[in-house]
């Protein structure tokens, strides 16, 4: 079973994508760094110039930013390696088998502390869980076999 859609220079496309989105929320990322000095133990002179933010300026209408980097993520998992055979085809199913184990487990323990996870964190962690397994385990068989490693 093939479980890639998009070719190679769909990797170079979720780079863009995440750039994209660094761009986008630079200033909500600038404003909670200048907003955390000054609540900080580094009070100065500047602290007169800016005026305390209340916290409905931080909320964001519309998270454009999140839905870039989920995106660039999903587009990243996609993509075809440039070495794409069946034993990376096996890998990748055991790779999204061993992330669906760790969401559970994340959720299991998160219901048992009575939390409450929204659906955004948990899709994050399983992808990016998904796409960390995928490259340890890609790395271990290229270095098992000794061939070059490239992608």
């Amino acid at each position: 079973m093939k479980l890639t859609i998009l070719p190679n220079w769909g990797k170079w496309l979720s780079l863009a994508l995440i750039v994209s989105a660094f761009c986008l929320d630079f200033t909500n990322l600038a404003d909670a760094f200048i907003r955390g000095y000054r609540d900080g133990a580094m009070l100065t002179t500047h602290s007169e110039a800016m005026p305390a933010q209340t916290s409905s300026d931080n909320e964001r209408t519309f998270p454009i930013a999140d839905v870039l980097i989920l995106l660039s993520i999903v587009v990243y998992i996609l993509s075809k390696d440039k070495r794409d055979d069946e034993f990376i085809n096996a890998i990748r199913a055991q790779a999204l088998l061993a992330a669906l184990l760790i969401t559970s487990v994340v959720v299991i323990l998160v219901s048992v502390c009575n939390g409450r996870l929204d659906s955004a964190p948990l899709l994050f962690i399983q992808l990016l869980s998904y796409i960390v397994i995928f490259k340890i385990m890609k790395i271990n068989r290229y270095t098992d076999y000794d061939e070059p490693l490239t992608e």
